[in-house]
């Protein structure tokens, strides 16, 4: 199609990091935050999340997750992993700067079309383990901007997550990757894909050629 979806690099962009806001939380400067945004709902890989997380715990891997967002599954969520910090629901400015207080993104959903959340993750800087599922298999680039596991393959997200942790320099440099790679959906980039393509097939229509298929962003 011609439309693609594109991110608020305005709004989600690493230098919202925001140390004082995560102390706020009781998040000390040197716990690594294991993050999800997204609506709480059990869908979204709830389950998986937390049997991961459960690897890490027992694996004595130091960490700390912060959960944005809020729905029906909260409480069972809350249940599940006693130690997580949930933040509540987020929008705006506010998301932004949830985000890129993260230190990766865990998105274990199979069930979205476009990985909105893992593109605002990636403009902010947090590399993204997602399982491989369409909306992330188009923005993730396994080793490169983060890592992408099998649905439901709980011991593989939990090694992902653990080397992310335990590796401050490849966490930058995959949070570096996806940073550049979100570049190319920055709305001003995806809206002037857009025009060029109408302007495309209005030309061709002029001199009565075929108008071209549409490429989404690169």
């Amino acid at each position: 199609g011609i439309w693609s979806r594109g991110v608020d690099r305005g709004i989600f962009n690493s230098g919202r990091r925001d140390m004082g806001w995560r102390r706020s939380l009781g998040i000390r400067d040197d716990e690594v935050a294991v993050g999800y945004v997204g609506r709480l709902v059990m869908e979204k890989g709830l389950d998986v999340f937390s049997d991961a997380i459960d690897q890490l715990v027992r694996r004595g891997v130091k960490h700390r997750v912060l959960v944005v967002g809020d729905g029906p599954a909260r409480d069972w969520f809350e249940r599940r992993l006693p130690q997580a910090v949930f933040a509540g629901f987020q929008g705006g400015e506010d998301l932004g700067r949830a985000v890129a207080s993260m230190d990766m993104l865990f998105n274990p959903s199979v069930t979205e079309t476009f990985g909105n959340v893992t593109l605002e993750a990636m403009a902010a800087g947090l590399p993204v383990i997602a399982a491989i599922a369409t909306g992330s298999q188009s923005l993730v680039l396994d080793g490169v901007n983060g890592r992408l596991i099998r649905p439901g393959a709980i011991e593989s997200f939990a090694d992902a997550l653990q080397y992310y942790c335990e590796k401050p320099q490849a966490r930058a440099a995959s949070g570096q990757a996806g940073e550049k790679i979100s570049e190319r959906f920055g709305w001003d980039q995806v809206n002037q894909t857009l025009v060029d393509t109408y302007l495309r097939i209005i030309r061709q229509r002029a001199t009565g050629g075929r108008p071209p298929m549409a490429s989404p962003v690169p």
